[in-house]
This record gives structure tokens, C-alpha cells and sequence, in this order.
């Protein structure tokens, strides 16, 4: 009797070390699962956030600035960076010969910027565009800027704080907000926040880049649809004309 008693001992741890197997393996499967379900929707959530962010929401963001009708929901978007020599020759031999030929009442014209690092020597004068911006200015201040490249061939030099800051005083923008808002540095986590935005979104991004309706222009080269940069006016025309007539 005492060895079926102990017989029956064993196979109950037998069973129990079973049991307690089984529900091992249920825990950590399901942990897995949990992890495994967390990664996925961690890399929805990724997915998500690099997807193409130029939307309806994107834009709500922007807030130069712009040109034409507002409410046309034409976007004609421009990113430009002041201190690449092609974005200057698109806004000068471009943007503005085009819109000054043609009525800006069917799109919203608006500048966006790329700027890539802090030690870029553009990051300036984009800082105080925004700030030029509070007052009503942005405009009058982006063409400024650009001037400034023209009257100095040295970067650093075109775009310091003394030509900056005099550049508003002749603007007319009240000095002391103005410098405030710059040398705080207001809206330098916006623009990197910018940044980071576009360059998630698109591989081979350049400037200057338009978007229409937060579609990049492109045009078909060496056998694929490619982002184009400083297109002729010409082109330009005909891609915004194509674009309307949808």
C-alpha cells in the first residue's frame, strides 16, 4: 500500500510539473505576443509618422506667411534653404517673373524652409524670417535676404547678425521685438521640427523642391520620376497649368 501510495505521490508531481510547464509556456507566449503586438504597432506607429506628412495637417503648421487665395485649397508650397545659390536663382528667375505674369487668386503661394543643422548659415536668417513674420513682414524680409547674397559673396558675412538685424530696421520692423524673438532663438525647435518632417517623408530630397497640394513636381528622367529642383519658368507654367486643370 505504501508503494502504490508513493506511486501515486510521483505522478502527481509528474502531473503538477506538467501543469506548471504547460502554464509557463502560456505566460511567456503570451508576454511574446504582447511584445510582439507592441512592436507591430510600434512600427505602425513609426510607419505612420515618416509617411508623407505633406497633408491638409502639414499645412496647418506653416504659419508664414503667403501669397494669392487662401481659401483655394491650392497649395503651391516652395521649400528653399537662403544659403543654396539654387533656391535664390528659382525665386528670382521663377517664382517671381511667374507670378508676377499670373493672377494669384486660384492658389495660395506660402515658403517653407529646409534647414539642416544648427550650424548651418542659413539657420539665421530663417529664425528671423519667422520673426519678421510677426510683424507682417515676411515678405519684404525674404526678398531681403536674398538680396543680401547678392551684395556679399561671403555666407557668414551676408547673413550676420548686423546685416540681419539692419535689415529689419530698414524694414521698418520694431527692433526691439525683433531681437528678441532672434537672439531667444523662438522658433529654432520649430524649424528642425520642419525639417525632420520632410526628410522622413521623402528619399532624394533636395532644394528647392515645389509641392502642389503636397505633391512634389517631378518630371521623367533617365527612365524615372524624379523630384526637380530649379525648373525653367516655362516648365514651371505648364506644371502648375496641368495641375489646375485637374
Amino acid at each position: 500500500m505504501f508503494d502504490k501510495m508513493k506511486k501515486n505521490l510521483k505522478d502527481f508531481f509528474i502531473i503538477l510539473l506538467v501543469i506548471i510547464i504547460i502554464v509557463l509556456v502560456l505566460v511567456f507566449k503570451g508576454a511574446d505576443n504582447d511584445k510582439n503586438k507592441e512592436n507591430v504597432n510600434e512600427g505602425q506607429k513609426q510607419a505612420e509618422e515618416s509617411q508623407n506628412v505633406l497633408d491638409d495637417n502639414f499645412y496647418s503648421n506653416i504659419i508664414l506667411e503667403g501669397k494669392g487665395n487662401e481659401d483655394s485649397g491650392r497649395y503651391v508650397t516652395v521649400l528653399s534653404d537662403y544659403s543654396c545659390g539654387w533656391s535664390t536663382k528659382f525665386y528670382f528667375d521663377t517664382i517671381l517673373e511667374f507670378f508676377k505674369e499670373k493672377d494669384l487668386d486660384k492658389v495660395w503661394l506660402q515658403y517653407d524652409f529646409l534647414v539642416l543643422n544648427d550650424q548651418s548659415p542659413s539657420l539665421l536668417p530663417t529664425e528671423a524670417a519667422y520673426c519678421a513674420n510677426e510683424q507682417g513682414k515676411f515678405w519684404e524680409f525674404h526678398d531681403g535676404v536674398f538680396n543680401l547674397k547678392e551684395k556679399h559673396e561671403d555666407l557668414e558675412v551676408a547673413f550676420n547678425k548686423e546685416n540681419i538685424f539692419g535689415l529689419a530696421e530698414e524694414l521698418g520692423i520694431n527692433n526691439s521685438e525683433f531681437e528678441e524673438c532672434v537672439n531667444t532663438n523662438k522658433y529654432r525647435q520649430l524649424i528642425n521640427m520642419r525639417a525632420k518632417y520632410y526628410l522622413d517623408a521623402i528619399d532624394r530630397l533636395g532644394v528647392p523642391s515645389t509641392f502642389l497640394n503636397g505633391e512634389p513636381i517631378t518630371m521623367f528622367i533617365n527612365g524615372e520620376d524624379r523630384m526637380v529642383g530649379a525648373i525653367d519658368i516655362v516648365t514651371f507654367g505648364k506644371k502648375i497649368q496641368d495641375w489646375l486643370n485637374k
